[in-house]
């Protein structure tokens, strides 16, 4: 048996991180969250999570700033980010992208496509479901 793929949350909105998170581990994962980006950045510079869902619109350090700080060189090592967003805007989408986000959901979302690409993201969507 092998171990849970750690996923990190990061968004703002409460109610949006208790649902992410009832639906990770009911999948198996492990789920840390953090609604506080400055306080989150501090704590995935100190952990290698497997996944972090990342939101774009929060206060202070916003999810493109967020993606900047995490994609530059001197961060290590390199994790997947998923944006979960309610901007449904391609050019953000795209922007995220280009700065490093590895997918983009956009809110609301269907539990199942999440689950979808959170597996592809870490590695375990090989199996048929």
């Amino acid at each position: 048996m092998s171990l849970a793929k750690h996923i990190f949350i990061m968004d703002d909105e409460p109610d949006v991180v208790g649902l992410l998170q009832i639906i990770l581990e009911k999948e198996g994962f492990e789920v840390e969250c953090e609604t506080e980006p400055r306080r989150g950045l501090g704590r995935l510079l100190e952990q290698s999570p497997d996944l972090l869902l990342l939101d774009l619109m929060m206060p202070g350090v916003d999810g493109f700033e967020m993606l900047k700080l995490l994609r530059q060189d001197f961060v290590s090592p390199r994790f997947p980010i998923l944006i979960l967003s309610a901007r449904a805007g391609t050019e953000d989408q795209i922007q995220s992208l280009q700065l490093g986000a590895d997918g983009y959901i956009c809110k609301p979302f269907s539990p199942r496509e999440l689950i979808a690409e959170v597996k592809r993201l870490v590695g375990e969507g090989d199996s048929e479901g």
